[in-house]
């Protein structure tokens, strides 16, 4: 597997991860702030490994 395949691989995981985790957050927003507010976190953290492969 070349590495441009295994990076591109993993972007994809990660992207997909952040979608839900972005989701789910904004889903518990009104019901489970607590919870809502640690999901927010890892995707604002997913972002920021985004931003640095994107490089």
């Amino acid at each position: 597997m070349s590495s441009i395949s295994k990076h591109q691989r993993i972007r994809n995981y990660m992207e997909r991860k952040h979608r839900k985790l972005v989701e789910e957050a904004y889903n518990l927003q009104y019901t489970d702030h607590e919870r809502s507010d640690v999901l927010t976190f890892e995707a604002l953290q997913l972002d920021q490994k985004l931003k640095f492969l994107h490089l």
